[in-house]
């Protein structure tokens, strides 16, 4: 059925579906969900926020990002994958108009649980239109190329922060705009074609005899969150990393989380397996060195490089699990994927926040490099076979 859809659909519409599914995910995720870290130097100072508070905030943008991922899976088997990202591109646009505007922790907090849900609402139905939009043998570029989306939010968020300087709100309004434009975008592109209602029915059975999926998942979403909200601020503070460079050390994460964009062609080289245990043990590398080095400058940068690089891949082969392991309902299955990912990043730097207040920052990274490291255990097997990875 796809198939016979897919050949319906005029050209020029699936050419330009890989292009505005990375737009949404750039802005999405790379605005919406991972800039607050970059600008928390400069909110905390402007609403006095403690390191316990901002790691709340940061927390309730992961409690948003958890009901939007059930939301947006379930509209997309219903209406198709449409209505979902348009959803989540008005949260987005929504949530960072809030976050410039606020003056209070609390309503800088509702802005901040609205533009976290952006990207689960828009993330996991982008999934089934690429089911529908692309070629088979193309399904794994198309997805890791749109993840990369990412990457390009965070390139474009740091110089956005170096010129806004302590203007921070203007910044976050140039957000929102970017936000809507590519909403637009995915409106005249992605399909409303609803799934089959077998597949629907079926949508959100948790396939529990496959956990390493969930468990890599969970740890992953945990330890990430502790870098995305504190990295910048923490090897500020520490000095290792002088506050006018900060910026560049987004930029850097940024840039290399474009070598992401490969998740696709690495299978094909390495293996699932392979790939996915090489990746997660860049990431954890990247979460210890500034906890052990975090007064280091070259230290500080050289953790920007394999963190980003790795960030990106390994969301990237995380999904491609994800869609072969559901693959009869695409969606569904990088929504299971990111609902975890977001409740690990939920409780991440909630408790980072807590060693913090109570030891230091340096111990909660090295503490969550060391959590990422366990993910090497939960992998798919070596046989590239659906049901058994």
């Amino acid at each position: 059925m796809s198939d016979l859809y897919r050949i319906a659909t005029p050209s020029r519409t699936r050419k330009a579906f890989v292009p505005a599914g990375l737009a949404i995910v750039a802005v999405t995720y790379g605005f919406a969900r991972y800039a607050y870290g970059l600008f928390l130097p400069e909110i905390q100072r402007d609403l006095a926020l403690s390191v316990e508070l901002m790691g709340i905030i940061a927390g309730a943008s992961s409690a948003g990002a958890i009901l939007a991922t059930i939301a947006g899976a379930s509209l997309s088997g219903k209406f198709g994958p449409r209505l979902p990202v348009v959803l989540g591109g008005a949260a987005a646009f929504l949530g960072m108009l809030i976050i410039a505007t606020s003056h209070t922790p609390h309503l800088l907090t509702i802005g901040v649980i609205l533009a976290g849900a952006s990207p689960g609402l828009a993330y996991a139905p982008l999934a089934d239109a690429i089911v529908l939009l692309v070629a088979s043998s193309r399904q794994n570029r198309a997805f890791a190329l749109i993840n990369s989306g990412t990457s390009i939010g965070v390139i474009v968020s740091g110089p956005a922060a170096l010129f806004a300087g302590e203007n921070w709100r203007f910044a976050w309004l140039l957000f929102a705009v970017a936000s809507l434009l590519a909403t637009v975008w995915n409106a005249s592109v992605l399909p409303h074609r609803r799934r089959s209602r077998e597949n629907e029915n079926n949508r959100w059975t948790m396939r529990l005899r496959l956990p390493r999926l969930h468990i890599a998942s969970l740890l992953f979403g945990l330890s990430t969150g502790v870098y995305w909200t504190f990295a910048v601020d923490m090897l500020v503070d520490q000095g290792g990393l002088p506050g006018n460079w900060s910026r560049l050390f987004w930029i850097i994460i940024g840039a290399c989380g474009l070598v992401g964009g490969s998740a696709g062609h690495l299978v094909t080289r390495l293996g699932l397996k392979r790939a996915l245990q090489v990746a997660q043990l860049i990431v954890s590398t990247a979460i210890i060195i500034p906890g052990i080095f975090s007064g280091i400058l070259v230290t500080s940068l050289l953790s920007a490089v394999t963190f980003g690089a790795a960030f990106i891949l390994t969301s990237g082969l995380l999904g491609i699990w994800s869609i072969k392991v559901y693959n009869d309902c695409p969606s569904a299955g990088v929504g299971v994927l990111f609902f975890l990912v977001a409740i690990g990043q939920l409780l991440g730097p909630i408790l980072a926040g807590y060693i913090a207040g109570n030891d230091s920052m340096p111990i909660a990274f090295i503490i969550a490099g060391f959590l990422s490291l366990t993910s090497i255990f939960f992998t798919p097997s070596m046989e590239m076979r659906d049901q058994s990875m």
